[in-house]
């Protein structure tokens, strides 16, 4: 059989992808067809080519959906792949044609550049944390960037910090990472990402109230030069103790484990009143632990995978209990030292205990952090029968292929630890 042929397969007059040999006695494989059978060597030692897999071309263009067609399994991206087993490949995924990599050949997929994928809407990946305001901690609304740092936040938010430091300070400083602050202006750029975001995940939408509180707070219409504001006669130098923090010093919740710069207590520090706008200012945005409530899982739960969080969600109702039960319940342990907190994604993670200030964000990752031990110490039995059957992921909580797979989330357990890789 000729390497290519596949019944029904649409043709294609250049090469749109090829699978390239770790050894280069071998030639690459060219695939031309938008399904094509691959019949290639399968082993160094094989006196002639067989038929080992099908790729077939997706949508997008840019992957494509890799079948198993052998006897044995091959190993694609670390994953074994059974006979008649499909799984999505992208550029720069490792395929092994047998079940081990001594004896068999490694091919690299590559996807080759076309002028109708060059001509395609450029996608950008992009983690929603990423997009918050660090003044109000919610997804940015109306988004503006100051120079020169490049920093971005909500028009309102930033409005009225800006109303702020030109009544109280001889310059507008910015409120992530103190630089002096020359520019500030709208970015359209942003905005657009800002709505494909709140479209992908509507629960991040704000209620039409804080919108509007927002959209009467902002004065940045166009392009600002920033100008200074009164001067004050600098006060002589004091060093910094426990009974007085002011605007000079660091924000005093940074030694506590929370890890944002610039929250509940940093405003407070500056004398910023809070108010239903400022939700950051509101207390309970900033509060011990042990005053927190939870009802849903965190989207970052399980390194934001919703197979392991929809797993994690059945075990608790398994219990009986509530997730704010679950979440109770392994505090104490926090607080009896019973946890491994090497892990634990937070500043000074051995200091913190049930009494410990956080703000909100800071709670969800103690709380993904919680839920990661909850489900490791679930035996295997107890789990649903779905999951129960899976093996576990060599990379574990580190995979790659989980954001991007939804077969082998499925497929693989990623609540475990590393096997392979440099994460062991």
């Amino acid at each position: 059989m000729e390497a290519g042929e596949s019944s029904g397969a649409k043709p294609c007059d250049e090469v749109w992808a090829k699978l390239v040999p770790s050894d280069s006695r071998y030639p690459d494989v060219e695939i031309r067809l938008e399904c094509m059978v691959i019949c290639s060597d399968i082993t160094c030692s094989s006196p002639k080519k067989h038929e080992w897999c099908k790729i077939t071309r997706n949508l997008d263009l840019c992957s494509a959906t890799l079948q198993n067609l052998s006897s044995e399994t091959i190993i694609v991206d670390e994953t074994v792949l059974g006979r008649e087993g499909t799984m999505v490949i992208n550029c720069g995924s490792e395929v092994i044609s047998g079940p081990s990599r001594d004896g068999y050949l490694c091919y690299k997929f590559e996807v080759m550049p076309t002028q109708e994928l060059c001509n395609r809407r450029l996608e950008i990946s992009l983690d929603v944390e990423n997009a918050k305001c660090s003044i109000c901690l919610n997804i940015w609304h109306d988004v503006v960037t100051v120079a020169p740092c490049l920093h971005n936040f909500c028009n309102g938010c930033f409005s009225e910090w800006l109303r702020w430091c030109q009544e109280k300070r001889s310059s507008v400083l910015c409120p992530q990472c103190r630089a002096v602050v020359c520019y500030v202006g709208r970015n359209h750029f942003l905005h657009n990402i800002e709505e494909n975001i709140l479209q992908s995940y509507s629960s991040l939408k704000r209620s039409s109230d804080e919108v509007a509180a927002l959209d009467a707070q902002a004065s940045i219409k166009s392009n600002l030069v920033v100008r200074t504001g009164k001067t004050r006669r600098k006060r002589p130098y004091s060093p910094p103790n426990e009974e007085s923090i002011g605007p000079e010093f660091p924000c005093p919740q940074c030694g506590l484990g929370c890890d944002r710069a610039f929250c509940a207590a940093y405003w407070q520090a500056l004398g910023v009143v809070g108010s239903d706008f400022h939700t950051v200012c509101i207390p309970g945005s900033f509060k011990p632990i042990s005053e927190y409530a939870i009802s849903r899982i965190p989207f970052s739960a399980h390194q934001n995978n919703p197979v392991e969080q929809d797993i994690t969600e059945r075990c608790i109702r398994q219990t009986g209990k509530t997730l704010q039960d679950i979440i109770s319940d392994w505090i104490v342990k926090l607080n009896n030292r019973e946890i491994d907190r090497t892990r634990m994604p937070l500043n000074h993670a051995e200091m913190i205990t049930s009494r410990t200030h956080f703000c909100n964000d800071c709670y969800e990752k103690l709380v993904s952090y919680l839920l990661y031990w909850f489900r490791v110490s679930v035996p295997k039995y107890l789990l649903p029968p779905d999951a129960s059957q899976r093996e576990d992921c060599w990379y574990g909580y580190t995979c790659r292929t989980q954001h991007h797979s939804e077969e082998h989330r499925r497929r693989r357990n990623h609540v475990c630890r590393p096997t392979r890789g440099s994460n062991i």
